[in-house]
This record gives C-alpha cells, structure tokens and sequence, in this order.
C-alpha cells in the first residue's frame, strides 16, 4: 500500500515551520535576558509544532509500518531457511574443498619430489655406466645436462559448475587484557580497541563526574524541558 505523505497539506505546513524555527535557533545566541526568552519562545514554537505534526502523522506511520513489518516477516519465513541453506552448504563444501585442495597441493610436492630424486637418480645411474665403459666425456655431458622430469599429475577434486572458491578471514578476541597491554605498551595501534560508549555514558551519568577513567573526561550539557 503506497501511502503519499507529501500530498497532505499539513505536511507542507509543519516542514515549512520546522526549517524556519530551525534557521532562527542557528541565529540565536542566548547571553541575556531577552535572548534566553526568545530561546524559550522558539522552544515552545518547536514543542508545540511536534505535538501538533506527530498528532496526525503517527496514526500514518504506524499504519504503514504495520504493514510493512507484516511484508518483512512474510519474505523471512521464506528468506531465512533458504539463506541458511545457501549458507551452511557453502562453509561445509567449501571447508571441504579448501582441505582437499591443500592435501592435493602437498601429495603434489611430494610426488614432484619423488619424480625429480628419480630422474636425478636415473642420470647418475646412466652417467656412472658410461664412465665403467670409459666414456667420461660422455658421463661428465649428461651430468651437465638438466634433467628431464617426468610429472606426475595427482588427481584433484571437481569443483562444481558455476562454483568458486573464497577465502574469508575473521578476528576473534580470546584474551582481551593481552589486547589492552598491548596497545598500552604501543605495539598495537588503539584503534584496535573500539570504546562502548553506552557503557561511557552510563558511567557518566552515575558517577556525575565524581570519578575518573584515564583518558576520558565526563562533559556536562544542561538543557530545559517543556510540558505543554
């Protein structure tokens, strides 16, 4: 249901209010008496606009998002199963694939190892027979001459049509102090540590200021408020 908010002529009342009162509050410097009363008419201006703006758009906003919570639960009922399927499939195959890719990696070095001692082994052998017969130009030439490796292909996994394989890397704190030492003692840049600030202002807003954290500094903001 497309609702056209910006049709309603009271919308184009309150926004046109709402820009004014806002523009008269960036010209407004409270350092007296008369200028604290016209901040205070302002205020009253802005409290009263609200109420007055939010009494007619609620009803709209909390209908259309009813409905539009009622099309998101819809497309999660759907969504939601199809994405973990999509998603655990993903991580076993590729946790899979990425495991066989290494070991077949490996067997591969290996094998090309072994192929390489073999063709090593096998131009001595020739070079050693040549020299009981006395050719030692010819010994001395094969063993100069780079030897020719036969490779060994070891078979590896078929990946699925239309699949590729990603790496993806994640961090996980498993020793949060050990973090903190370190970006105390500077070998770990502090932006490493990401501070709560919820957990910052509540501290503020308990302690009032009357207590102390090392590198934060409690600010203080007064501000009235109004009941019309």
């Amino acid at each position: 249901m497309e609702i056209k908010v910006l049709d309603d002529p009271k919308e184009k009342v309150a926004e046109t209010q709402a820009v004014a009162l806002r523009a008269e509050v960036d010209a407004l410097n409270v350092v007296d008496q008369a200028s604290y009363d016209m901040a205070n008419m302002i205020n009253k201006r802005a409290k009263e606009a609200k109420v007055a703006f939010h009494a007619w758009f609620d009803p709209i906003d909390e209908s259309s998002l009813r409905a539009r919570q009622a099309v998101i639960a819809q497309r999660k009922k759907i969504d939601d199963p199809l994405d973990y399927a999509y998603s655990t499939t993903s991580k076993k195959a590729g946790t899979w694939m990425a495991k066989e890719k290494a070991r077949i990696a490996e067997e591969q070095r290996k094998a090309d190892e072994i192929a390489h001692k073999a063709a090593e082994d096998a131009a001595l052998a020739t070079a050693q027979a040549l020299r009981d017969e006395g050719l030692e130009a010819q010994a001395e030439a094969i063993l100069e001459t780079p030897v020719v490796v036969q490779r060994v292909e070891v078979a590896a996994p078929v990946m699925d049509k239309g699949t590729s394989l990603k790496t993806y890397y994640s961090a996980e704190v498993k020793d949060l102090m050990a973090l903190v030492k370190s970006v105390a003692e500077g070998k770990t840049p502090p932006f490493y540590i990401m501070a709560d600030q919820s957990k910052l202002d509540q501290w503020a807003r308990l302690s009032k200021g009357a207590e102390t954290i090392p590198g934060i500094e409690v600010k203080v903001e007064h501000k009235q408020s109004r009941t019309l």
